[in-house]
């Protein structure tokens, strides 16, 4: 086999163990305990929640909507762990230590896709079995859990272009926080309330991202009920269409980000990151 066919290869087994490296300790520990955490968050919050919004017109209460919406609209939170991890392994070096590799910042991506789609979707997967014995949902029958967990899955993935791009911007305490600003308000939008409740060009904006169409998704294949959707109906061709577009070319944009981005990795600029955030902690 010769060098240039099996470079491929040896790309997605060094991604598949730099995910794997990724994911121990986010799946065991205190990684586990704060999975558990959030999971059990979302639910108890669903379950006490059981009347409707007021001036919806709505069959359903708050937090069966809250919980359908929950299992897709999760996906948003793949944008903040790769926001997270890639800031933290730019002040810890390992960006810069990548650079010199062969294939490196490929290699980062992929494995970071891996990792951080793997780990949303065992929380998506929680979600979606938590809701169906805690919540006031129907237990799906195993055609509808598998299409939930399908667009579960593309959802996170068509999150995760977006997460490298805004993370790439990232180069500081403050840039960092106001990454984390608006990827929380991404996840927020994406299922937390009703988009339709929002102003119109809020709606304009969700009717762009993946955010709003994984929880809309969800909410079509669990409850059914099209309260909170925009236009008050639901568009399943249309949501998997956005989806499939971002992870298509979210995806392609991504390389040339991503080499931009580790293009500026030197080891005056990782000094000069080091220096300052010892200077802003007070060290």
């Amino acid at each position: 086999m010769t060098p240039t066919r099996s470079l491929p290869l040896s790309v997605l087994r060094a991604a598949a163990r730099q995910a794997y490296g990724d994911l121990r300790p986010n799946l065991m520990g205190a990684g586990a305990a704060s999975i558990l955490f959030t999971v059990a968050a979302i639910l108890v919050v669903s379950r006490i929640n059981d009347g409707p919004l007021q001036g919806l017109d709505s069959t359903n209460a708050f937090g069966t909507m809250f919980a359908a919406s929950a299992v897709g609209g999760f996906a948003s939170l793949v944008m903040m762990q790769i926001g997270g991890e890639t800031y933290t392994d730019r002040i810890g070096g390992a960006l810069l230590r990548v650079r010199i590799l062969p294939h490196g910042p490929l290699t980062w991506a992929i494995g970071k896709t891996l990792s951080t789609v793997a780990l949303v979707v065992v929380m998506q997967v929680m979600i979606l079995l938590g809701a169906a014995v805690f919540v006031d949902i129907t237990m799906p029958s195993p055609r509808n859990a598998l299409l939930c967990l399908l667009i579960a899955a593309l959802a996170s993935l068509a999150c995760a272009p977006l997460g490298f791009i805004l993370s790439a911007f990232v180069r500081g305490i403050y840039s960092f926080m106001v990454n984390f600003l608006i990827c929380g308000a991404l996840l927020v939008t994406g299922f937390c309330y009703p988009v339709s409740a929002m102003p119109a060009w809020v709606q304009a904006i969700q009717a762009l991202l993946p955010t709003y169409w994984s929880g809309h998704l969800t909410r079509w294949t669990l409850v059914g009920d099209p309260s909170w959707e925009i236009g008050g109906s639901f568009h399943p061709v249309l949501g998997v269409g956005v989806l499939l577009a971002w992870v298509v070319v979210g995806f392609a944009l991504v390389p040339p980000v991503i080499r931009r981005s580790f293009r500026t990795e030197t080891i005056g600029g990782l000094s000069r990151t080091q220096s300052k955030l010892r200077s802003q902690s007070g060290l």
